[in-house]
């Protein structure tokens, strides 16, 4: 019994040491030559087990550069494609675990990335006016499905926020929390500190992409009269001084 084990650990070395020095730009090139995938990658690099290439190009999405892997050979064994990924979108870096299992399913974990605010509006294409200040994006696991809501728990915040229409609003320290719940739905957390204006709120979004948000802003004594009137044109005041916003729609309808 002995001996057939250390038989089959013998092969299964022997296959992950030969498959681990396959230079990575061959399989590469043989998966993009028979099959369809919406991805190309440019400039590729190092073996199989750990590579990179300098570019990679999805279709209607932002380049992604200098992209770094580092796969888990032993993972093999359950049947998944698990491993680590270091990259860069438009000069901001990320970095995160990925993983596909043997049915197609494709998740990540501990996904890391610091965007400069002028970037993330760029990336999320949202008509906010003018952003400022840093995001700083924890995405503790995700797992993408077809034609449904992701399972998602991440956290963001956003330092020194501030937004700029009219006039600059100070938000201070933005955190927002996202997490997938039972219904099928996303459901967002918000609220700041230190801000001209306080936010207090939540948001869902279902696999239809309809949305429901309801926001509380309170805009503290530095706030300006023009801020005020500003919320008054979008959101109901309140009686203790504070402004209720409600929406209901489809991020279709956005454009979205």
């Amino acid at each position: 019994m002995k001996k057939r084990y250390y038989i089959l650990i013998a092969v299964l070395s022997y296959l992950f040491f030969t498959l681990g020095n396959v230079p990575a730009a061959k399989v590469i090139s043989l998966i993009e030559k028979n099959s369809n995938i919406p991805v190309k990658l440019y400039g590729v690099y190092g073996s199989l087990w750990n590579g990179g290439a300098e570019k990679l190009l999805a279709q209607g999405q932002p380049p992604v550069d200098n992209l770094k892997w580092s796969i888990n050979p032993a993972m093999l064994l359950l049947a998944q494609l698990n491993g680590e990924v270091n990259a860069s979108i438009k000069n901001q870096n990320l970095i995160g675990n990925f993983n596909v299992s043997a049915l197609g399913t494709v998740s990540a974990s501990d996904v890391r990335a610091r965007i400069n605010a002028a970037v993330m509006q760029e990336l999320i294409q949202m008509p906010l006016g003018e952003l400022d200040g840093v995001f700083n994006i924890n995405i503790e696991y995700l797992e993408l499905k077809q034609q449904a809501i992701p399972l998602v728990k991440a956290n963001l915040k956003w330092e020194n926020a501030k937004i700029t229409m009219l006039e600059s609003v100070e938000l201070g320290f933005v955190e927002l929390s996202i997490i997938s719940n039972d219904n099928d739905q996303l459901t967002a957390n918000i609220l700041n500190k230190k801000g001209q204006i306080l936010i207090d709120g939540n948001a869902d979004l279902d696999n239809k992409k309809t949305y429901n948000l309801n926001l509380r802003l309170t805009p503290d004594e530095t706030a300006s009269d023009n801020i005020r009137q500003s919320m008054a044109m979008f959101a109901r005041r309140q009686t203790d001084g504070s402004y209720l916003l409600k929406r209901k729609g489809n991020l279709r309808d956005l454009g979205l």
